[in-house]
């Protein structure tokens, strides 16, 4: 009798779950469609880490989401399709940006729905709304790091061309010229000055004669004739200094012409040393002219570029979780880590702290003349950490689980709701020591953003009475708490505690 009521029991709940599960799918899908609000495109070089149901977002606001993505034959580009929401008003000079949305490569599309005047010409001028299939035709996108390591690599092997062309320059013939320059320029000072201190003292001598005739005429029209000698012996005198400063000056001019000819034998130099360069002769020349280096170098960065964006796309949420069992009076315990590379495909990791421990099967059989042979079997229970390790695959709201469920084989289902905030949840597991699988089921309600929630369900349904041996090992109910850390959470951790470690270390 009892079998029978267990066996009904399964039944009717495994109906109950199939048929919850296809009205909650037919009614997610519903809402899902894209019969509500219009589609709009933009163009992007590069989709990658777009998705469908993509989020687009504006001022921080869920607005849309991606819905279809197609390549424009015209324009070699991506066609990404976007259905915003009815009540969301676009303008022709409305924008699109795509953004990234964590520490490890989700992203998300930011839009900027326009204005419905602009200003042109100094005048105030209508701008139409963008309609059913219109393009919103400003796009921007982030620099990839594969372009990035392109320019560097290609500008690395040029700048250090350049700065050792400049260093063999800057030690060689123009740091002579530059020296002797200087010499000459501060030989011909000297020159320049003694010269402009005898034409000083010249006007002086002249400035006194003037002075003295016009102080005392009458004298000088009496002594005409001594005046006249004494300013010829004086002019004669001035004449010799000018002479002497003119061959000085002359001397100056030739060391300069000199000077001029030394820098264009230098420049000829430079002229041999850059055509030389340019035919490839010498280790700079073999850098510029042989392109096996920068081939190499384009190598490296693609594969870095690939690795980089397989590393970009991969998704981190950790969460940790407590139950208390009421039955039993227990917690439970969990530490779960999810890895997303896309947005429906991920792999769930958790170790469980069980009050059940880790149970183990021995049997022994004995074989005996007088009573014939029997068996002993012994179940030992160890309080070990149980492992979870699981691949899932999501298709719209309902996901599902296969692999390793607290270090047995089992599989689970999710359904998820409301953006995510209602999750249900169940398993099916532990199929050794029980009479029945070990079915769980529990539903996570998100109270506040999508960082804590509040859960609670059943364990064990089928089992009814207490399996011998094991702790707690039948049906119990549960409520409990969960913490969620996204990717932008644990990098603002990282940040948080290497900030505090540096700080630590500079005390």
């Amino acid at each position: 009798m009892r079998r029978s009521f267990a066996a009904l029991t399964v039944g009717a709940l495994a109906l109950v779950v199939l048929v919850t599960t296809y009205l909650l799918f037919q009614y997610t899908s519903e809402r899902m469609a894209g019969g509500k609000g219009y589609r709009v495109y933009g163009l992007f070089g590069n989709a990658i880490g777009l998705y469908e149901k993509t989020r687009v977002l504006s001022a921080g606001l869920r607005v849309g989401q991606v819905e279809e993505r197609v390549l424009d034959q015209e324009s070699g580009k991506a066609k990404v399709f976007l259905r915003i929401d009815p009540e969301i008003r676009l303008y022709a000079n409305a924008s699109l940006g795509k953004k990234s949305a964590s520490l490890l490569g989700e992203y998300y599309l930011d839009i900027d729905p326009g204005t419905p005047y602009a200003i042109k010409d100094g005048q105030k001028v209508e701008v139409p709304r963008l309609q059913e299939g219109d393009q919103i035709k400003k796009v921007t996108e982030p620099v990839e790091m594969g372009e990035i390591m392109d320019a560097v690599g290609t500008t690395l092997p040029v700048l250090k061309a350049i700065l050792e062309d400049l260093k063999g320059l800057t030690s060689g013939p123009i740091k002579d010229i530059a020296n002797n320059t200087n010499e000459m320029i501060e030989r011909n000072s000297v020159i320049v000055e003694r010269l402009l201190g005898r034409m000083d003292e010249i006007a002086a001598t002249v400035e006194g004669v003037t002075n003295s005739e016009a102080d005392d005429v009458k004298i000088a029209l009496h002594n005409v004739r001594e005046i006249t000698e004494g300013l010829k012996g004086l002019v004669g005198t001035t004449q010799g200094q000018v002479s002497g400063a003119g061959e000085d000056l002359r001397s100056s001019l030739q060391k300069l012409q000199r000077s001029v000819d030394s820098l264009d034998k230098s420049l000829n130099h430079v002229e041999k040393i850059t055509g030389k360069i340019a035919d490839g002769e010498g280790t700079v020349g073999h850098l510029i002219a042989d392109d096996t280096v920068a081939k190499n170098l384009d190598s490296i960065t693609d594969d870095a570029n690939t690795l980089l964006h397989g590393v970009s796309r991969l998704q981190t949420i950790v969460g940790l979780r407590s139950e208390y069992n009421y039955l039993a009076g227990t917690f439970k315990n969990y530490f779960a880590v999810t890895l997303m590379p896309r947005p429906d495909k991920f792999f769930l990791i958790e170790l469980v702290d069980d009050p059940r421990g880790n149970s183990t099967r021995q049997s022994v059989v004995s074989q005996s003349s007088l009573t014939g042979s029997s068996s002993t079997e012994t179940i030992t229970t160890t309080e070990q950490l149980r492992f979870t390790f699981q691949f899932g695959k999501r298709i719209g709201p309902v996901a599902g689980r296969f692999g390793i469920k607290e270090s047995t084989g089992g599989v689970g289902a999710d359904a998820y709701f409301f953006d995510d905030r209602l999750v249900l949840s169940t398993d099916l597991f532990d199929m050794r020591f029980n009479q029945y699988p070990r079915l769980a089921g529990r539903a996570y309600l998100a109270v506040y953003k999508h960082l804590v929630y509040l859960l609670g369900g059943v364990d064990d349904v089928l089992n009814r009475q207490k399996t011998q041996g094991l702790a707690g090992g039948s049906f119990d109910w549960f409520l409990g708490a969960q913490l969620v850390f996204n990717d932008e959470d644990l990098k603002s951790l990282l940040l948080f505690g290497f900030g505090s470690a540096a700080s630590s270390a500079g005390k």
